[in-house]
This record gives structure tokens, C-alpha cells and sequence, in this order.
């Protein structure tokens, strides 16, 4: 009998221990899918998350080329010579054929000018100045006059040639605006403004003046804006 009861009882806590194992299994399985559970929650709200702050964007956008034109005055003396610049220390060569003067006589010379580059402007004689370093040369310069015109084409520039505006004067006088106003010049060397510039020695000249040699020079400058 206690042989029975010794075999029941080891029975007895067998399938207790095999219970309680699968209790545990089972809780440990349970703990597993609400693991993953929560994770898969929590991925799903960090989707949604994510997607509520994304937003979709596009842009437009301008530029443009932006390059400063050019300015640049040229001239020429002679009408089959090209326009070319004539700065400082290279002066344009009037064709006054001036040598020889005396009392009485008037020399006439053209000179163009146009733009070189792809601005337009004024034009306007701003200086003359005269190299004359002896004591004839200063008698000569003294007696000279000139008056500087602009005409339509070279063949208007004559020694006879007048200004409506400007009697001849000294040969160092810049015209006022009035007396020569500003002439207009096109971008590109669209168009050309002529000059003509007459010197006179007058008959008043005195003798101290002969042999005397002047060297003078106009000055056209040219503006723009």
C-alpha cells in the first residue's frame, strides 16, 4: 500500500512541475507576442509620425546675364583713315597746313569723332592748350585767333567758315556751351560729329611774331550716363 502511494505521489509532482513549465512557456510566449506588439506599435506611430511632418516642396527660380557696356571716343583727320583713338601723347594731326602764316590769312582743318564702343554720349571741346616757349613763338600764340564750329560733313569746313554762336577769340578760348553745345554721339559709332576749326592770324599781328612756331591742341571729350 505505501509502495502505491509513493508511486502516486512521485506521479503527482511530475505533472505539477510539467504544468507549472508550461504555465511559464506559455507566460513567456504571451510576454513575447506583447513585446512585439508594442514594438510594432511603436513603428507604426513613428510612420505616422514621420509622415505628418514630411511635406512636399518645389522652387522656381530667375538669374540674368548682367555686363556693363562699353564708352570710348575715336577720330580721324583724314576722311580715308580709320576712326582710331588719339589719347593723351598721341594727338589727332589737324591738316591746317599752317606753316608760312602772315598777317591777314586764315587756315581751315575737320576733325570726327565717333564712338568706339557700345554706349552712346555727348561730345564737348573742354581744353586748348598751346606749347609756345620763345618770345616769337608767345607773340604768335598771343596774336592768333580760332573759332571751332561744328559742320554737317569735312567739305563745310572752310577758312571762310563761320559760327552763328562764336567769334573767332583767342587761340587758347574754350567755347562756353552756348557758343558750342555738347553734340550727341550714338553707341556702336552710328553716327559722326565733325568739327572745323579755323585759325587766323590777323592783320594786326604784330612783327614780333614772325618765325614764331605754335604747337596747339583741342580737346574733345566725350561723356556718357
Amino acid at each position: 500500500g505505501n509502495g502505491d502511494v509513493e508511486v502516486g505521489s512521485g506521479i503527482a509532482v511530475a505533472a505539477l512541475r510539467s504544468t507549472r513549465r508550461e504555465h511559464r512557456a506559455r507566460a513567456r510566449r504571451l510576454r513575447s507576442r506583447r513585446i512585439r506588439a508594442v514594438l510594432a506599435g511603436g513603428l507604426v506611430l513613428g510612420v505616422g509620425f514621420t509622415m505628418t511632418l514630411a511635406a512636399w516642396t518645389d522652387q522656381e527660380l530667375a538669374s540674368s546675364t548682367v555686363q556693363a557696356g562699353t564708352f570710348s571716343v575715336s577720330s580721324r583727320t583724314v576722311q580715308t583713315d580709320p576712326f582710331v583713338s588719339h589719347g593723351a601723347g598721341s594727338p589727332a594731326a589737324l591738316q591746317l597746313n599752317a606753316t608760312g602764316l602772315y598777317p591777314g590769312v586764315s587756315r581751315a582743318a575737320w576733325i570726327q569723332v565717333q564712338t568706339s564702343g557700345s554706349l552712346g554720349g555727348t561730345i564737348t571741346l573742354t581744353n586748348v592748350s598751346a606749347s609756345a616757349p620763345g618770345a616769337a613763338d608767345q607773340a604768335l600764340m598771343n596774336a592768333l585767333t580760332a573759332v571751332v564750329v561744328q559742320v554737317a560733313q569735312p567739305s563745310a569746313c572752310t577758312p571762310t567758315t563761320t559760327s552763328a554762336t562764336m567769334q573767332p577769340s583767342p587761340l587758347t578760348t574754350v567755347p562756353s556751351g552756348a557758343q558750342l553745345p555738347p553734340a550727341t554721339l550714338q553707341g556702336g559709332g552710328a553716327n559722326t560729329v565733325t568739327y572745323c576749326v579755323v585759325l587766323t592770324l590777323p592783320s594786326t599781328a604784330t612783327t614780333a611774331a614772325q618765325g614764331g612756331t605754335v604747337v596747339p591742341t583741342w580737346t574733345f571729350t566725350g561723356t556718357t550716363g
